[in-house]
């Protein structure tokens, strides 16, 4: 009996590791893509979503989540860019807001970090992805008959 607790007990510390070490960190790019998370937040909501060849090449995405130091967090976030081979084209960084946005490819990042001063936990960020393909979609012509 001492035998089948002591299992249990073993059994369910184990579970409760993997469940904290695998379900607790965020995913480290968008849709397994080459376009980075905001570390440290929460996906919230994805709009326009376009993708191709395993890329997004539209789309916007919100997180929510805690900032106590938004220099960190913009130096953080350019990290992850600049690893994933992501071109900094400008950045702008006030007292609540950062912001850049990064080129590679046809496509191109709006990165807009802000600082929730009244409530650092209920911060926000929007990454905004655009492209050339996904701006020149040809339209067909109507067709009179």
């Amino acid at each position: 009996m001492r035998r089948t607790t002591a299992t249990i007990a073993l059994l369910a510390i184990a579970v409760a590791a993997v469940w904290l070490t695998g379900c607790a960190s965020e995913p480290d790019t968008v849709l397994q893509s080459d376009l980075p998370q905001i570390p440290g937040m929460v996906p919230r909501d994805t709009t326009g979503l376009r993708q191709s060849e395993g890329r997004v090449t539209a789309g916007q995405f919100s997180y929510k989540g805690p900032i106590s130091n938004l220099n960190a967090r913009a130096d953080e976030t350019m990290s992850r860019f600049d690893q994933a081979g992501w071109k900094l084209v400008s950045q702008t960084l006030s007292a609540a807001t950062a912001s850049f946005t990064y080129r590679k490819d046809n496509r191109t990042v709006r990165v807009e970090i802000i600082q929730n001063g009244v409530q650092p936990k209920m911060s926000t960020a929007v990454l905004t992805v655009t492209s050339e393909a996904a701006v020149n979609v040809a339209v067909p012509a109507p067709v009179s008959g």
